[in-house]
């Protein structure tokens, strides 16, 4: 059962339409009763806490300080809970851990590496199978060089019914059809 989804995104602010579709997103997650977890600074990390604070949901922040020359000094004003890791993998493995979930957002080589340690766990087999929701179509590019990457765990394959490791995430183009197929609450859904 989904209790907790982890937002993967960019630290920078993007478009206002999309700014606002990610406050939608927190809020609509809130309202489900889900707890939203995310990096905890900003961009679409407050966005995505305030929507959901908006709501009245609670929200995590997994952080992590040990910046050459910080850019942020705390997490955002709308964190409930904050986690702090005392490296970057080690937050990232905190997200893989809290989270029954993960939606991935635009963002840069940080959003990246994110969605490349899920689709590695889950490769491998090494995280229970988690939905994995990418909204928008922004990343579909970079996973298309996964279809012929094989999924490598068994157990993954047959729960998901996935061969390849491109299948491990679905699409969403919206909002709306983004809460609608984490409500489907498929282990592995296919891209769609």
């Amino acid at each position: 059962m989904i209790k907790k989804v982890c937002i993967f995104g960019s630290y920078k602010d993007l478009s206002r339409k999309e700014k606002n579709d990610v406050v939608r997103l927190g809020k609509l997650l809130a309202q489900k009763g889900l707890t939203v977890i995310s990096g905890g600074f900003g961009g679409t990390m407050e966005d995505i806490s305030r929507g959901a604070k908006s709501g009245g949901g609670t929200t995590i922040g997994v952080t992590w300080y040990k910046w050459e020359k910080p850019i942020y000094s705390r997490a955002n004003q709308f964190i409930d809970k904050e986690i702090v890791a005392s490296t970057l993998f080690e937050r990232i493995d905190i997200m893989l851990k809290e989270a029954d979930a993960f939606i991935v957002l635009p963002g840069g080589t940080g959003t990246l590496l994110e969605l490349a340690a899920v689709l590695e766990h889950l490769n491998k087999g090494l995280i229970e199978p988690k939905p994995i929701i990418m909204l928008g179509n922004f990343w579909k590019a970079a996973l298309t060089c996964l279809s012929k990457e094989p999924v490598l765990s068994e157990k993954i394959r047959k729960l998901g019914k996935v061969s390849c490791c491109n299948e491990l995430v679905t699409f969403a183009k919206n909002v709306d059809e983004c809460i609608n197929k984490l409500n489907k609450e498929e282990p592995c859904p296919r891209i769609k």
